[in-house]
């Protein structure tokens, strides 16, 4: 398919100023990639962010994996069927390590690279001997959700571009995976000025599924929120049939529900010193998920079992300090109603909601 450049382009264009020694220091403008594996064995997240302004803020990284403990080494076998690695790093943010036109952010253990629909991200952890090494390509088409819809007490846009040719290498402990093009993969941008203790959440989720007839779907769910979930703001559905937008869900006949573990547990938790704060707290998961979505034509169908969860805490500025990030995986079955035609489809998930 033809991607529309013009339009790639301003999905990922850096907002931040970076010429303006006042501007805010509540700007945030991150990159998001999102990489499974057919089979579910491997999953990957890789989030870089940049946040406030050069000289007074920082690059922050994001690099979690789940990899099927039957394709480790024998000494990094666990009690789990997917074991998490990951790392959670800040680096402060110099000058000389962010260029605007074509967009490149480098510095120590991080490089991302985007021009037109190519893209290089690199992330590396030595001490915690985990790399990726990644090129893409842009295969979906693009699309510029928003640009400045309020959130808490600033605004945030974003965009997406629900699948690329991706490949490269995974290193964990020294054993190397390698990515192959045919990977479900994701990428979205998101940028905009809020603070983290604002009172700001949200639910979020890409699927990837394969059809009966060999199509290709991607589902990606947005559900603004308050902080406890109480209060939702207008939420989509994209529907994707094989790189291609075919329909946008609106909330108003959205119904999400969430079925949590009966106990509570203590999940896995980066970066490492908030797991050493937050040693004896347990929260309940997520273990199974139903959407349904319908209008006057057309409905969806979700049924999900997750198998991994993975908090990533954030300081906020308001008296609980900070905000709660959970990073959820598993398999799903979809039915996709169409006038005249029925789609069912399996695949995977990765989603993530605010606490």
């Amino acid at each position: 398919m033809t991607i529309d450049e013009q339009l790639l382009a301003r999905v990922e264009a850096l907002r931040i100023p970076l010429d303006d020694p006042a501007s805010p220091i509540d700007w945030k403008d991150w990159y998001h990639f999102v990489l499974l594996d057919r089979e579910g064995k491997v999953r990957i997240l890789v989030n870089i962010t940049l946040s406030g302004r050069p000289g007074q803020g920082e690059i922050q990284v994001s690099f979690l994996v789940n990899i099927a403990n039957e394709q480790l080494a024998p000494e990094y076998q666990i009690d789990a069927s997917l074991p998490t690695f990951g790392t959670a790093f800040s680096l402060e943010w110099q000058s000389d390590m962010v260029r605007r036109n074509p967009l490149r952010i480098q510095a120590a253990g991080i490089l991302l690279e985007i021009n037109g629909k190519h893209s290089t991200i690199e992330v590396q952890d030595q001490r915690m001997q985990l790399s990726i090494r990644l090129q893409g390509e842009a295969q979906a088409a693009p699309l510029l959700v928003t640009e400045d819809s309020p959130f808490g007490t600033g605004f945030i846009g974003w965009g997406i571009v629900p699948g690329l040719q991706l490949t490269g290498e995974l290193s964990v402990g020294g054993q190397n995976f390698n990515i192959e093009p045919n990977w479900y993969s994701y990428h979205d941008r998101n940028f905009g000025r809020f603070r983290w203790g604002d009172d700001i959440g949200w639910e979020w989720f890409v699927a990837f599924a394969t059809c009966e007839d060999g199509r290709k779907l991607t589902l990606v769910l947005d559900q603004p929120s308050n902080k406890d979930h109480s209060l939702k703001g207008l939420s989509y559905i994209f529907v994707y049939i094989d790189n291609e937008l075919y329909k946008i869900f609106l909330g108003s006949n959205l119904r999400i529900n969430w079925n949590w573990s009966r106990d509570a547990i203590l999940p896995v938790r980066l970066p490492g010193n908030m797991a050493s704060l937050f040693s004896d707290r347990t929260i309940k998961v997520p273990q199974t998920l139903q959407v349904e979505v319908t209008d006057l034509q057309e409905r969806l169908l979700l049924n999900v079992n997750f198998d991994t969860a993975i908090e990533l805490v954030v300081p906020d500025n308001q008296d609980r300090q900070y905000t709660f990030i959970e990073e959820v995986t598993g398999s799903l079955e979809v039915s996709l109603f169409l006038p005249g035609e029925t789609l069912q489809a399996k695949g995977l998930i990765y989603g993530e909601y605010v606490l």
